[in-house]
């Protein structure tokens, strides 16, 4: 039944009410993950300032350490046609397609690292202006806290809605809504202060005063994929009694289904509610937590490890014993007692090994909260070569289920470009493209059909890549014995390692020089009963012995 009006403004209210209090019950927990990640730690945590205070990089090294085992190659795809083919040409899709995700590497690192640090990420497909055909599109990472997802579904596919919430400038809103009278608010940050230049004062009246580029309205961008219609809503807007825009979702797939420009990505996900992700920094936070702490109190205890000394005199008043508590180099204390002697040292005990054992309780967790191995973080170990072989084709199992979250996102993003290029495409618009080595002109219908996509070598990562190198040139010597031709085992090596395709090539079999045949004079000396071939030479000196 078809919504009016009033009823899709009620439902966006809910929608983004729910959506704004779920995550800001989080942001404090969210801010703790972030500032550990930035090595910001102590930002968030309440320390005495004269305390010296030290943060380790772990977490920072953890989350890199995900992104240097997922990444190894520029992201791309294999698009075939499908078996019910409706058209189009897979070979100009998939240059197409390729030739977007060429650039694209940064923006899906910056998803990535979103995804490890928060519960999810997300990457939406926007429209831009552009004399290409091609580059009509542009792509964004997006935080989960922007991203509206139906918690209730079990799947991306079963959403029944999915939106973003953003904040835009009055430029932007008047050349995409149109002259309406906005409200301008000033641009919120997730993380707690306000940012922008449009919130120096505190007045409206101050932000009007402002250009419109510094001026922002807040914008809900929701799809609801089981009515087929996209709503644009702002609070800023008739105070939020009107819809800024209400169509039917623009971008469609093969079959006319509707979908969104938004492609989700999750790394880990809950068991429960699989739309609420699972943050993998919320794994170590406590460990890191734990071990800035110790080596706060480590450092602060090692400089009060300092020389002082006791002189007879009255009592110890307050001025002695900050002199004492803040372990001054040399510092000189009087006491009213008996002393051994004139001066003395004042005994400093030392640490108990009961903190080293500590720490390394909070190594070994932090190792447990990793599935990378520690020679693949570049750690010396003492494991077997055959132990080694054994962790890192585990972790590349656990990185390359990973990749395979990540090259889903990545199908999902092909998928929607697509479709979204033949929808900007102006009527008889073509582009030029080089497809296997030759320029092709590839137009709007070329890309428009049932495809099959699939990223390029799924689940490979740097880790994965070396085991199969490894695998490949131990298995040499059975595949030559089973009679694999010598071909195609060169097409593999070079593929593998990615070698010069001139290694391919056959080289030319040079000529083999023949031995001259007989003159007409031997073939007569040899038929006039000659039993040897007679050279020139040999022949001349024959004649001048005649002569003699």
């Amino acid at each position: 039944m078809a919504k009016t009006e009033q009823d899709c403004i009620k439902f966006i209210r809910i929608i983004s009410q729910e959506h704004k209090n779920y995550w800001k019950e989080k942001s404090s927990e969210l801010k703790k993950y972030k500032d550990a990640y930035e090595s910001k730690f102590w930002k968030s945590e309440h320390y005495d300032n004269t305390m010296i205070r030290i943060e380790t990089p772990d977490c920072f090294g953890y989350v890199e350490g995900f992104i240097s085992s997922l990444f190894s190659k520029n992201p791309a795809v294999v698009i075939g046609k499908d078996i019910a083919s409706t058209g189009g040409d897979p070979k100009l899709a998939q240059a197409a397609a390729n030739r977007f995700l060429y650039n694209q590497r940064e923006q899906l690192e910056i998803a990535s690292r979103l995804a490890i640090i928060y519960d999810y990420s997300a990457l939406k497909l926007s429209p831009q202006t552009s004399d290409e055909m091609l580059d009509k599109v542009i792509i964004r990472a997006l935080p989960c806290w922007e991203i509206i997802v139906d918690r209730d579904a079990s799947s991306f596919d079963d959403m029944r809605f999915i939106g973003h919430q953003y904040f835009l400038n009055m430029v932007e809103a008047k050349e995409r809504f149109g002259a309406k009278s906005f409200e301008a608010v000033p641009k919120e940050d997730y993380f707690g202060a306000n940012t922008g230049s449009n919130n120096y004062a505190g007045q409206k009246a101050d932000y009007r005063d402002l250009p419109d580029d510094y001026l922002y309205i807040e914008v809900t961008e929701l799809y609801d994929i089981l009515n087929d219609m996209v709503y644009y809503w702002s609070p800023s807007y008739m105070r939020g009694e009107k819809l800024l825009v209400k169509e039917q979702i623009p971008i469609r797939t093969y079959n006319d289904r509707p979908i969104s420009p938004i492609s989700p990505l999750y790394f880990s996900r809950s068991p429960s509610k699989p739309m609420e992700g699972l943050s993998a920094v919320a794994r170590i936070y406590d460990q890191v937590y734990e071990k800035n702490i110790l080596r706060t109190y480590w450092a602060n205890a090692v400089r009060r490890d300092s020389r002082q000394y006791l002189y007879k005199e009255g009592v110890l008043d307050e001025e002695a014993l900050a002199k004492v508590t803040a372990g001054i180099d040399g510092a000189m204390v009087a006491v009213d007692g008996e002393l051994d002697g004139v001066i003395r040292p004042i005994p400093v005990e030392p640490i108990t090994t009961n903190f080293d054992r500590y720490l390394s309780y909070i190594e070994q967790d932090l190792a447990k909260g990793s599935v990378l191995s520690p020679f693949s973080k570049g750690e010396a170990t003492k494991a077997t070569a055959t132990e080694i072989l054994a962790l890192a084709q585990y972790s590349a199992s656990e990185i390359g289920k990973m990749a395979r979250d990540r090259d889903a996102c990545l199908e999902g993003i092909v998928a929607i470009y697509l479709r979204q290029l033949i929808l900007l495409a102006d009527e008889g618009e073509t582009a030029v493209l080089d497809v296997e080595g030759e320029g092709k002109v590839v137009k709007p219908e070329d890309l428009e059909g049932k495809f099959r996509i699939n990223a390029l070598d799924q689940g490979s990562t740097p880790l994965s890549d070396a085991t199969r190198k490894q695998n490949l040139v131990t298995l040499l010597p059975t595949l030559q014995a089973l009679g694999v031709p010598q071909r195609a085992i060169l097409e593999e090596i070079v593929r593998a390692y990615e070698l010069n395709k001139t290694f391919l090539e056959i080289p030319e079999v040079a000529p083999q020089a023949t031995a001259p045949g007989p003159s007409a004079a031997d073939v007569g000396l040899i038929e006039g009963g000659a039993t040897e071939q007679v050279i020139p030479a040999e022949r001349l000196a024959r004649a001048v012995r005649r002569e003699k």
